[in-house]
């Protein structure tokens, strides 16, 4: 379980890694970044859609354990 929740939190923090270069990009106040910081936003997007919540975890492996 400490390996599942581990991954979430890396996961969180590629998240906030991502907003915090989002947040870079739109305070420099050059144009070209727009497709840039598009990009940034998709992929949090992403990981917010198909992210799992530690409940589901936790709720996983008490199954498991269960049925084992």
């Amino acid at each position: 379980m400490n390996e599942l929740l581990e991954a979430k939190l890396t996961i969180t923090r590629i998240k906030t890694e991502l907003l915090d270069l989002t947040g870079e990009l739109v305070a420099d106040d050059l144009t070209e970044k727009s497709y840039a910081i598009q990009r940034i936003l998709r992929v949090v997007e992403h990981i917010e859609e198909h992210d799992v919540a530690v409940k589901e975890i936790i709720d996983t492996l008490a199954i498991k354990s269960i049925l084992t």
